[in-house]
């Protein structure tokens, strides 16, 4: 996809807008006071600079030039001379367009023409943005605003949407900003050419942003201006907003082929790759990122070539000079200054790839990452429902049925059956209880990752350790025996978040408890170098090898006959990150299973 097309009409449009209608109060003449011969030079240069060649353009800009400023019309002669950079811009000759620039700058400085400083600094900027040095041109541009002051209105609402559609990647609300800025601007003057450009420019933003809503909202705003039939109306982005439109309406066949069929008056490029992310294709965005590439890259092939021959030419024109000149310093002087620009061009391509790639690379890793997340989201949703479904309704459908045993009276039950329904009730309910707990203990966990200072106090190890413990001597019911051990005196504390660790320690008792039959399980806590130690041991089935990392994935069961929907392991785990520590499975303990849980001590001993 060819951008030199847009470039160009680009530069033709703003040098249009710079040179014939920007007229302001400090001018001697305008182009409405020129007559007679003076008329006709005015119209010759106008048509060479659209569709005259270099020779020719530039030929016939330096004889009236001469003209200009021999009559006193300096205003007409700045804004020629900024002219003839934007028109080596448009023929990408970025070396002379400097040139030119600093020519400007150089007459209205050396003149004392303050009021004409912004259309150098306006000039420069536009170099360096066609350079993709977006940064320094949004300084140029900025000074250009703070010179301009309130003489060049129109001037100033151009600059503003240009700085608009330059930092609509980069800062988008920055961008906004100023197109409220042209809005506001162009609704005081009553002027409907700028005011539908900016209200365009607005719904272009949202478009690549991809606010569907507020794209909606602005497109109205347009349409209605539009409808009025006013005769100032700007249409050049009509086509981007109906490729939007489209877009935002799904159907993305109509304003792909939109794309193709005319010119959109911004970057086609990027619309092609909004297209396919509103599509959620991402093999066919990562190809539109590829090709947006492989066009930047010709592009700057292209400016390079024809800097490089015109610099060859500029190169032999000096030397011809040189030959002929009897001041050889003033050649030396030229000279170097060439090869300083060629290196400031050298420099700009460079910097301006270096960053291209970056930023694609990185594109890349966030597809990358969103399309994890998209696949880890689907399937933590499929077995959500899953466990969900059946932890919940087999407990449910347990209390409803002896629910109604009860209630029932053709049943006759003796005390002994009632106590024994309502206990399995009792039951029921607090397996629903512990799962909706443990819903909520993930969530609690995933929401915060770390715990703040605020929140820890200092904690005696063992009183907790035993209070843990201590909550399932009336639910061990199989003759376990509950031990605790800890190699620490009884007045020794850490500072942590007592509830987090309690949780975490419930759960890891919890699945112990659940898993041994026979045998113990035992708390013990053993201090170690700058940490603290909670380990839970027990004699129970164990855990296979192949599992031992698989059990820390939310809703991961070793035995699906087990109650519970597989979320104690994950919460203990990020419970446990949040205080700092961190939990593991002892891969050399055999006779069951051992989990140590670590924490920092987090005082000073």
């Amino acid at each position: 996809m060819d951008k030199r097309p847009f470039l160009y009409s680009k530069l033709l449009f703003v040098a249009v807008v710079l040179t014939f209608n920007t007229m302001t109060a400090y001018a001697d003449k305008t182009v409405a006071d020129l007559t007679g011969e003076d008329r006709e030079m005015y119209d010759k240069f106008r048509h060479l600079f659209v569709n005259g060649s270099p020779d020719d353009f530039y030929s016939f800009a330096e004889e009236y030039s001469k003209d200009l400023h021999e009559k006193g019309y300096m205003m007409l002669y700045y804004k020629l001379l900024s002219n003839k950079g934007f028109y080596a811009l448009r023929h990408n000759q970025f070396y002379r367009a400097i040139h030119f620039a600093e020519t400007l700058d150089h007459e209205v400085r050396e003149d004392g023409a303050s009021d004409y400083y912004y259309l150098a600094t306006g000039l420069y900027g536009d170099i360096y943005s066609n350079s993709h040095n977006k940064s320094r041109a949004e300084r140029y541009f900025m000074q250009a605003l703070e010179e301009v002051g309130d003489r060049d209105v129109k001037f100033t609402m151009r600059v503003y949407l240009y700085l608009a559609e330059m930092l609509c990647l980069k800062d988008p609300q920055k961008a906004l900003e100023w197109i409220e800025k042209s809005i506001s601007t162009s609704k005081e003057l009553q002027n409907i050419d700028y005011l539908s450009q900016s209200l365009a420019m607005k719904a272009y933003l949202y478009f690549i942003i991809g606010d569907a809503q507020q794209f909606s909202q602005v497109y109205q705003q347009y349409l209605d201006l539009k409808n009025k039939g006013i005769r100032e109306f700007n249409r050049r982005y009509d086509n981007i907003l109906e490729v939007a439109r489209l877009a935002f309406d799904k159907d993305y066949d109509s304003a792909m082929d939109k794309v193709h069929q005319g010119s959109l008056a911004v970057d086609s490029a990027l619309a092609v790759i909004r297209i396919y992310a509103l599509q959620g294709n991402l093999e066919q965005g990562f190809e539109a990122v590829k090709r947006r590439y492989v066009e930047m890259d010709s592009i700057y092939g292209l400016i390079q070539d024809a800097n490089f021959n015109q610099l060859a030419a500029e190169t032999s024109l000096m030397r011809s000079r040189e030959e002929a000149a009897t001041n050889r310093s003033l050649a030396n002087r030229l000279w170097n200054w060439l090869i300083g620009l060629t290196a400031l061009f050298l420099f700009v391509y460079i910097m301006g790839r270096r960053r291209l790639l970056m930023k694609i690379r990185a594109q890349n890793e966030e597809l990358k990452k969103a399309l994890v997340r998209a696949e880890e989201s689907d399937r933590m949703k499929s077995t959500f429902i899953q466990s969900m479904s059946h932890e919940i309704r087999t407990p449910l459908n347990a209390v409803s049925g002896f629910s109604q045993v009860l209630c029932n009276p053709d049943f006759e039950l003796s005390d002994e059956e009632k106590q024994d329904m309502q206990q399995r009730i009792s039951s029921n309910v607090n397996l629903i209880t512990t799962t909706i707990n443990e819903m909520l203990e993930l969530s609690m966990s995933e929401s915060e990752s770390t715990v703040s200072d605020l929140e820890k106090k200092d904690v005696l190890c063992n009183e907790l350790g035993r209070t843990a413990l201590q909550g399932f001597e009336d639910e061990n019911n199989k003759g376990v025996e509950l031990r605790f051990t800890s190699d620490v005196d009884d007045d020794f504390t850490i500072r942590t978040n007592a509830y987090r660790l309690n949780v975490a320690l419930h759960h890891l008792l919890d699945n112990a408890v659940k898993f041994t039959d026979k045998g113990y399980v035992e708390l013990s806590i053993v201090k170690k170098d700058a940490s603290i130690l909670f380990c839970v041991t027990d004699t129970g089935v164990g855990i296979k090898e192949e599992d031992r990392e698989r059990i820390f994935e939310t809703f991961s069961k070793v035995d699906d006959f087990k109650e519970g929907i597989g979320l104690g392991l994950p919460i203990c785990r990020r419970l446990i990150s949040t205080l700092g520590g961190e939990v593991a499975l002892d891969p050399d303990y055999s006779a069951g299973c051992r989990f140590v849980v670590s924490l920092p001590l987090g005082r000073n001993d």
